[in-house]
């Protein structure tokens, strides 16, 4: 194969698998998108699945995003490599048998960022029993191997697993014990919700000192300044000299408070926590802090859900003009389309209720805007560090449970759209990451 595109004289090759056949007119789009797009190097297309007599299922797909890459071959099938590019990352090697076309993909993507994706469906995949083909061991050995050689090229990391289904457990890796500023505004009052009178941020506290395994880190609270002595005490038994208090004496507003905490924390790096939440997976802050040291990381998110064992957060999704989390109301469990719920990935925003950021990115883009005091500031922050140029990434690997709005008045008022809409309407229809229907309207 390589001898044969080496002495070929064509502009791009493909290397097809016996698993589909291309759409009739596939190859008239595709030239029609290279005249478009003349610097592409790599490209890729959306498929569709053979169903039942005339029926197919949309497989469609997200731009290039590299961090995902590394979990799942999301390319597909139908994939064309410029005959120099192809040459230049060494062509096919032979020792990845079972996974070529992925290591291939890999390789080439170190190589050159040139990568387009084609939004029309140009390849009509066969159906099979359970919906995916199995990687056997072979492939999977060899996926191991290309996964490894490409986390050690971009940066360093470790394939915790491969997976016959295709997404593969790869996990970056936190350089250093940087500080973490955990800012987290609150009340400072017990409450009574669903019959039982609770106390959110004690509970917050208690489980980030108790299940994270990450230990650098500090609590900066910015507490109300009526908030119950006793709450306080707890507060400070439990973290001890790892926390320190914040009063806040003014009319609730959100983004104020986080932004006086973020001007009291020392960290280098700053995460933004809701006093509703309880942490899941130990390794929750390694999962954040490694996507955040990232070269252009601007913010990291994690999976968030409900106390019913639904998602309430696996991202943000500016959809058909309006703003929403994805996976709203989906059982936890479920892997999503193109199994996006199980994977690392880029994505348009994440929300403020569990969002880390590096120091200088938060000063970069003013923090949180007071003009949004409830609502949609997250979308604001998001919005403002991708259009300067940083990235956002998300985690299913950061887990917690967040029990949303619990401690505070959830009315959404219209100078809040208003102010949000103003600024972003022209790119509240951003589909590049996540080009799939909303799994239902925001609530």
């Amino acid at each position: 194969m390589n001898a044969a595109v080496e002495a070929s004289t064509s502009d791009f090759i493909s290397v097809l698998r016996p698993t589909g056949v291309a759409t009739t007119g596939a190859l008239e789009v595709f030239a029609t998108f290279v005249e478009e797009h003349p610097l592409a190097e790599l490209i890729y297309t959306n498929e569709a699945v053979a169903g039942l007599g005339s029926d197919m299922e949309a497989l469609n797909k997200p731009i290039f995003s590299p961090e995902r890459l590394r979990c799942q071959f999301y390319f597909g099938d139908l994939v064309f490599y410029r005959r120099e590019l192809f040459l230049r990352a060494g062509g096919l090697n032979p020792s990845r048998a079972g996974a070529l076309l992925y290591d291939l993909a890999l390789r080439s993507t170190r190589k050159s960022q040139a990568v387009e994706l084609i939004g029309e469906q140009l390849f009509l995949r066969d159906r099979v029993p359970g919906g995916v083909t199995l990687l056997n061991d072979e492939a999977l050995a060899s996926t191991r191997a290309a996964l490894t050689e490409h986390l050690e090229a971009t940066g360093g990391g470790i394939v915790k697993s491969v997976d016959p289904r295709g997404v593969h457990d790869t996990r970056r890796l936190v350089v250093g014990e940087p500080l973490i500023s955990i800012v987290i505004p609150t009340r400072g009052m017990y409450s009574v919700v669903d019959g039982e009178r609770r106390c959110f941020v004690i509970d917050a506290v208690k489980s980030v000192m108790e299940r994270s395994t990450y230990r650098s880190f500090e609590l900066v609270l910015v507490i109300d300044s009526v908030a119950d002595p006793k709450v306080v005490t707890e507060l400070e038994r439990l973290a001890g000299d790892q926390i320190r208090f914040v009063e806040w004496a003014k009319p609730f507003n959100f983004s104020d408070k986080v932004n006086l905490g973020v001007l009291h924390s020392h960290g280098e790096f700053v995460l933004l926590l809701n006093d509703d939440v309880d942490v899941i997976s130990p390794d929750w802050l390694e999962s954040l802090l490694s996507l955040a040291q990232l070269p252009g990381a601007g913010m990291v998110g994690g999976m968030l859900y409900y106390a019913d064992e639904t998602i309430q957060h696996a991202g943000h999704a500016y959809h058909e003009g309006d703003a929403s989390h994805i996976g709203l109301d989906v059982p936890r469990g479920d892997r999503g389309p193109l199994d996006g719920y199980l994977v690392e990935r880029e994505v348009v925003g994440v929300t403020a209720a569990c969002a880390m950021m590096p120091r200088d990115v938060y000063f970069e883009v003013g923090g949180l805007s007071n003009l949004l005091p409830g609502n949609f500031n997250d979308v604001d922050l998001c919005m403002k560090t991708t259009w300067i140029g940083h990235d956002i990434y998300w985690t299913p690997h950061a887990e917690l449970y967040h029990f949303e709005s619990k401690t505070r008045d959830a009315s959404v008022h219209t100078f809040e759209v208003n102010v949000a809409w103003g600024r972003w309407s022209f790119r509240m229809n951003d589909t590049r990451y996540w080009p799939y229907a909303l799994s239902r309207p925001p609530r």
